[in-house]
């Protein structure tokens, strides 16, 4: 009787462990964007920017989009929300209608990543990693003229997980990844053998007593 109820309180600890281990594995893997993903984020809050300049009477409006050749892959993303403020938009100009026009301009979209730190003695290296947009709009229905946005997104993510987070078909989602810092690299193999020698050290003086 005793057996099986140690079995059964052994089988529900296991189980709780692997759920547990399962839910922060499922956490962390969710954390970490892609750096596309960190992109479209920005041109979200770039799309609420222009979105909380359009006036209410202007029903339809025409949008004119300079992004290069580099970031095409954002224009669906800006398109679609701006058509969430219930207007009409168009990014084709008709010669028999004047609508009021947004003019935008993505001149930089880049990823930075700074110095590389471990994380403890023997832990991960991390890097902080800066994504930002920049560039320029212009709405003919407003007074303000042109304006200069410039958005960021600053976390750190895992040296090893750098490759997954860019895309080889966008250039531009990639940055350059800094060095492994010398003096870390030089002297952990020599902490990490110095901490073997003294435990066998004391090992051997304990047996010895």
């Amino acid at each position: 009787m005793y057996g099986y109820f140690r079995n059964t309180i052994q089988f529900y600890f296991t189980r709780s462990l692997i759920s547990i281990f399962i839910l922060f594995s499922a956490i962390n893997f969710s954390q970490t964007k892609t750096n596309l993903e960190v992109f479209y984020s920005l041109t979200d809050s770039l799309v609420n920017k222009i979105g909380s300049e359009i006036s209410e009477r202007d029903q339809k409006i025409l949008l004119t989009l300079n992004l290069g050749d580099s970031y095409t892959l954002f224009s669906n993303n800006i398109i679609s929300g701006l058509k969430k403020y219930d207007k009409n938009i168009t990014t084709f100009k008709s010669e028999d209608q004047v609508l009021p026009e947004i003019n935008l301009n993505l001149t930089v979209a880049e990823v930075k990543y700074e110095d590389a730190e471990r994380n403890g003695w023997f832990g991960d290296y991390y890097v902080k990693r800066k994504i930002f947009i920049k560039g320029d709009f212009l709405y003919s229905s407003s007074e303000q003229g042109l304006n200069n946005y410039y958005f960021v997104a600053v976390d750190s993510v895992k040296v090893d997980e750098i490759k997954t987070l860019e895309n080889d078909s966008f250039p531009f989602s990639k940055g350059k990844i800094p060095a492994e810092p010398f003096f870390s690299s030089l002297w952990e193999p020599v902490i990490a053998i110095g901490v073997a020698a003294v435990t066998v050290i004391l090992f051997f003086s304990v047996r010895s007593k």
